[in-house]
């Protein structure tokens, strides 16, 4: 899964709609493959790399928030989501997005990771980690899978409705998918309502709504690769310390029992109000789950790579 990362070129200017004090981090971009990809490098220690996929790197500001006192915390945007530019010919497939992710962890040269997984960020980042169990040191996975969805078929209706041309034509109108996602019952429960017009910022581009669209649409089609990656995934990395974070509220399938069945040993939080965003749902609780796992599974299991990659990121700079 090589990638070619280049060196990073001119920053491009802050939108007009994204005031320091809704997003207050200095945007980062990085050329891989010959996408621009915009992504955060907040704070310093152990690395918090988050990972979802066809929303932004917004959605992740609370948390970041509150644990770049501890950890280096880092997301990144994928080609036509957020801050990144569209790319022509980048299909969206898990498959794709992957191969940035794993581009982006060598352009920067990260070790010892500990990967945030949420959504269709799970299916791509558990590609990347089954492949190169070496760079990481530990998993985080909220309100997301690690297995076919064959035997969930209300699920693949969902997917084969909204990435269908129907819906597609009335979201690329109507920017419903993003508006709804904004909702208390999305990422808004604790955002004001000058934060969500900031969050919905990015899909101001017709491009921008066909992206998401496509990153769902794409999961219909991962079937034989997520059962592989389910079958590696005890021996690949059942060695690394494991939290699962669910919103109690969302997850009808059982999802979060069902990793803890792949990973025996892993660490299970919930938030008791929380919906498919609960990073959002309760930003302190989430942080305080990661900080105490941290504390009392990850640093007690020792550094897997070198402890020198924590203090890489102003080599990097």
């Amino acid at each position: 899964m090589a990638t070619t990362a280049q060196a990073p070129g001119p920053v491009p200017a802050r939108p007009q709609w994204l005031p320091w004090s809704a997003f207050p981090f200095q945007s980062r971009f990085r050329d891989i493959d010959g996408k621009r990809i915009h992504y955060l490098d907040e704070g310093s220690g152990p690395a918090l790399l988050f990972v979802s996929a066809g929303q932004w790197s917004f959605m992740f500001r609370d948390v970041i928030v509150r644990l770049r006192g501890r950890f280096r915390c880092l997301t990144l945007d994928f080609p036509a989501s957020g801050l990144s530019p569209d790319v022509p010919g980048h299909d969206q497939s898990v498959e794709a997005n992957a191969r940035i992710l794993d581009g982006f962890i060598d352009a920067l040269d990260l070790q010892d990771v500990t990967m945030v997984l949420h959504d269709v960020g799970g299916p791509l980042g558990l590609l990347v980690a089954t492949r190169r169990p070496q760079r990481f040191r530990g998993l985080v996975l909220s309100n997301t899978f690690g297995w076919p969805l064959a035997g969930y078929p209300a699920v693949r209706r969902m997917l084969k409705v909204v990435s269908g041309p129907l819906f597609g034509a009335v979201n690329s109108r109507t920017n419903i998918l993003a508006q709804l996602t904004a909702t208390s019952y999305g990422v808004g429960k604790q955002m004001s309502q000058a934060d969500r017009r900031v969050f919905l910022g990015p899909w101001r581009s017709r491009r921008n709504r066909r992206a998401t669209l496509q990153v769902l649409g794409g999961v219909l089609r991962i079937d034989p690769m997520m059962a592989a990656i389910e079958r590696s995934l005890p021996a690949a990395l059942g060695g690394l310390p494991v939290l699962t974070i669910f919103g109690r509220k969302n997850d009808p399938y059982g999802w979060q029992n069902r990793f803890q069945q792949i990973f025996p040993g892993a660490t299970a939080a919930g938030v008791a109000d929380g919906h498919h965003f609960p990073f959002n749902d309760d930003p302190d609780g989430y942080s305080a789950a990661i900080r105490s796992w941290w504390a009392g599974r990850v640093a007690a299991a020792g550094v897997r790579g070198s402890a020198e990659s924590w203090g890489s990121k102003e080599a990097e700079r």
